[in-house]
């Protein structure tokens, strides 16, 4: 529901017309992102967010036709993750918490001055930047599993003590003739198809790659069916906070 990579697309929705032009010309004037669309209602917000575009909605708390905590819910019916601000004169600790509970990005008071819109336009940006981070992970690791998927070779990801199996694909299953299932029960089964001549040499590729240390061992294996293979492996630590996956 993006606009473009750098046009934040704003819905601002309050009954007070002159607030809300008042806001979207401060918005607008002081920052090239934005792109204000108000609205006086919830009605006019749902029609105008169902014809998309809509990168955050700010939304007043007291409305005519329905409460800001009730769109909220109706929006986080249909989107889940979009931000959602609720910028309201009537701040109370209750109502904040019950915004929090119903799924609520963040929560803005409003305040006399201007410089509350310099608040709200942080809050936008920080909302919208954070949002598309998170989509833009989604979207790469949906194409990585994809990519996965579709290799012939085993690729799997486990924990630094091999102890949970973080990723594996389905060539697995048409290698080795294991389950995928079992793997997930237990990290280590997948040492049963190495020929016990061999196994010593993949435990200590094993402990290098818990190390920090990129390996390859090569090494025989039988599979479920009785069949013997020479494979060739490659590990490669992932670090992540200082700690290798």
């Amino acid at each position: 529901m993006t606009v473009s990579s750098d046009t934040i697309s704003v819905l601002h929705v309050d009954d007070d017309a002159a607030f809300a032009e008042l806001a979207a010309t401060f918005l607008e004037r002081d920052y090239d992102r934005f792109e204000v669309h108000t609205v006086a209602s919830v009605s006019e917000a749902r029609k105008r967010l169902d014809a998309g575009a809509i990168d955050c909605i700010v939304s007043d708390y007291e409305m005519p036709d329905q409460s800001g905590l009730q769109f909220l819910r109706a929006v986080r019916e249909d989107y889940p993750e979009l931000p959602f601000i609720l910028y309201t004169g009537k701040g109370s600790e209750a109502i904040a918490s019950e915004a929090i509970s119903a799924g609520v990005t963040d929560y803005l008071q409003k305040e006399a001055g201007t410089s509350q819109y310099t608040v709200l336009a942080n809050r936008i940006t920080n909302a919208v930047d954070q949002y598309r981070a998170e989509q833009a992970a989604e979207t790469t690791e949906r194409k990585l599993h994809q990519l996965a998927e579709k290799s012939d070779d085993i690729l799997f990801m486990f924990d630094a003590d091999w102890d949970d199996l973080l990723f594996i694909n389905s060539a697995y299953e048409e290698v080795l003739g294991g389950s995928t299932a079992e793997l997930e029960a237990d990290s280590r089964v997948f040492l049963e198809y190495v020929h016990p001549e061999d196994q010593q040499a993949v435990v200590e590729t094993m402990a290098a790659v818990s190390e920090g240390t990129p390996e390859a061992v090569e090494f025989r294996i039988v599979t479920g069916d009785g069949d013997r293979r020479l494979v060739q492996a490659e590990g490669k630590p992932i670090l992540d906070d200082g700690e290798g996956t």
